[in-house]
C-alpha cells in the first residue's frame, strides 16, 4: 500500500511538472513576430519602425526574432489589409501614425474598432520644404508669388494629411498652392531637387538629411515653438508668422489585428513602455529627428485613437467638399 501511494505520488509530481513545463513554454510570445511598415523603406515610418525593432532586441525586451516587413501603398492601406489577412493575430504588429489612419479610412482597411492598440509612442513635426537654392528663401517669398500668379507653384505630399496642411495653408493665406500626391517623401525629394515641384511637406525624420547636407531647406513648422531638433533649430513657425492656427502634430503608434489577445496586447503595451524610456529612444530617435516623446498605454491609447481618428476624418470630409 506504501509503495503504490508512493508511486502515485510520484506520478503526480511528475506530470506536474510536465504541465508546469508546458505552461512556461506556452506564455507568449512562442514564435518570431512581423513588424509590418505600411510604407516604402527610407520613409518616416520605416525609419521609426526598424530603429524600434533594434531597441527592443538589443535590450532583450522580446524573447522571439522580430522581422520587418514593407508594404507600402495607399497611403498605409495596403499594409493593414495585410495585417487583416493574418490568420494568427497575436503575432503580426505594425506602425500607424495620421496620416495612415486617413488612408486607412479611405480605402476601408480601418472601420471603427477594426485593430487593437499597443501604445503610442510620440508626435511628429510638419514642415514646408523647398530646394535650397530655391528663390522662395522665406513663406513670405512663396506667399507672394503665388498670390502673383495662382495655381503655378506646387507642393508634393505624401498622404491625405498632408492635402489637408497645404488645404489649410491656403485657407490662412488666402493663396492657391497646388497639391500633388506622390507614393513618398523620398519622391517628393527628387521631385523638388529635379525642379519638378517648388515645395513639398515633410516630417523632420523625412528632410534631416537632405537639409543637413544642404539640398534641401526648410521655411516653415507646423508648430507653436521652434524646435531644437538639428537641423531645424533656426526654423520659423507659422504660428510665429501669425498664422496660430497652423499646427500640426502627427501622432505615432503601434497597433495589431482587432483579434489580438488580451495577453499580447498587454506583453506589447509593456515593451513599448520600456523602448519609450531608452535612451536610445530619447535621444537617438526622438532628439535626433524632432520627434516629441508621449508613450500611451495600450487602453489609454485606445482612448485617444478613438477621438484622433474621429478628428482627422471630420478634417478630410472638409477637404472633399
Amino acid at each position: 500500500m506504501k509503495k503504490t501511494l508512493v508511486f502515485m505520488l510520484m506520478v503526480l509530481v511528475a506530470v506536474t511538472a510536465v504541465f508546469a513545463q508546458g505552461g512556461a513554454e506556452a506564455a507568449y510570445p512562442t514564435q518570431g513576430i512581423e513588424f509590418v511598415i505600411p510604407a516604402s523603406a527610407g520613409g518616416g515610418s520605416d525609419i521609426m519602425a526598424r530603429l524600434l525593432i533594434d531597441i527592443i532586441q538589443k535590450n532583450n525586451l522580446c524573447p522571439q526574432t522580430i522581422t520587418a516587413t514593407n508594404k507600402g501603398g495607399g497611403s498605409g492601406a495596403t499594409g493593414q489589409a495585410y495585417v487583416n489577412a493574418k490568420s494568427n493575430p497575436d503575432y503580426t504588429i505594425f506602425t500607424i501614425n495620421d496620416a495612415h489612419t486617413l488612408g486607412g479610412n479611405a480605402a476601408g482597411t480601418i472601420p471603427e474598432g477594426n485593430f487593437t492598440t499597443l501604445a503610442m509612442l510620440g508626435v511628429d513635426e510638419v514642415l514646408f520644404v523647398t530646394k535650397a537654392d530655391s528663390p522662395y528663401q522665406t513663406m513670405d517669398d512663396a506667399v507672394a508669388a503665388i498670390k502673383a500668379n495662382p495655381g503655378s507653384l506646387s507642393v508634393g505630399c505624401a498622404d491625405q494629411l498632408d492635402r489637408i496642411c497645404v488645404a489649410d495653408i491656403n485657407e490662412a493665406y488666402g493663396t492657391k498652392f497646388t497639391d500633388i500626391l506622390f507614393n513618398g517623401a523620398g519622391d517628393i525629394a527628387t521631385a523638388i531637387l529635379g525642379g519638378h515641384i517648388q515645395f513639398g511637406m515633410f516630417n523632420p525624420n523625412e528632410a534631416a538629411a537632405l537639409v543637413a547636407s544642404g539640398d534641401l531647406k526648410a521655411i516653415a513648422l507646423f508648430s507653436e515653438q521652434r524646435t531644437s531638433a538639428h537641423p531645424f533649430e533656426d526654423v520659423p513657425t507659422f504660428t510665429e508668422m501669425g498664422h496660430p492656427e497652423l499646427v500640426y502634430k502627427m501622432t505615432r503608434g503601434v497597433l495589431a489585428n482587432a483579434k489580438m489577445s488580451r495577453e499580447a496586447q498587454l506583453f506589447w503595451s509593456d515593451v513599448f513602455e520600456k523602448v519609450c524610456a531608452t535612451d536610445e529612444w530619447q535621444v537617438g530617435y526622438c532628439q535626433k529627428y524632432g520627434v516629441t516623446p508621449m508613450y500611451l498605454n495600450c487602453d489609454d491609447y485606445e482612448a485617444f485613437y478613438v477621438e484622433n481618428e474621429k478628428s482627422l476624418i471630420e478634417k478630410l470630409a472638409k477637404l472633399s467638399n
